[in-house]
């Protein structure tokens, strides 16, 4: 899960330096990402960031990422074209996906000019704060013995066969 970010990011710098001139219109942007998703499914691929497991009706954290881009003057060209194909992809895939927070965060990274070599790096640090934080969750807030407890006391063990 970790190369989403730098996956992306790969995926819409390349698709920036092909396209040369970068819209200035949403009209603009839609037409650029409508081709880019196009050939991505002519190559049978994926769209990086596009697509999420659980969030099926959009991920919580890419309305917020997108603001705090916005909010802070990092919403560039990446974000510019991910949020495009976001509004066009279902033109083209006939379904719609959300644009995932991984995805959101490489579009963001590039933006600020983060080198791509280090955007799982940078996922890395995410994850491994986020452990930090349920860490400290469990420890203000012990819950898990009373998980295993609860789980211990109403489930019937079954042996292998």
């Amino acid at each position: 899960f970790l190369g989403v970010t730098e996956d992306c990011a790969h995926f819409l710098a390349a698709e920036l330096a092909r396209i040369g001139e970068v819209p200035t219109t949403s009209d603009g942007w839609d037409a650029v990402a409508l081709e880019s998703v196009r050939l991505q499914r002519e190559k049978g691929k994926f769209v990086p960031g596009l697509g999420h497991p659980v969030h099926k009706q959009g991920d919580p954290r890419t309305p917020v990422l997108m603001q705090l881009a916005r909010d802070n003057g990092t919403y560039g060209a990446h974000l510019s074209l991910f949020d495009a194909i976001g509004r066009v992809h279902p033109q083209v895939l006939g379904k719609t996906l959300p644009l995932n927070g991984a995805g959101v965060c490489g579009a963001v990274l590039a933006d600020v000019g983060l080198p791509m070599g280090v955007m799982r790096g940078v996922a890395l640090l995410a994850r491994c704060a986020g452990l930090l934080g349920h860490i400290v969750e469990e420890q203000t807030h012990p819950v898990g013995i009373d998980i295993y407890m609860n789980v211990d006391r109403n489930i019937d063990y079954q042996p292998p066969k």
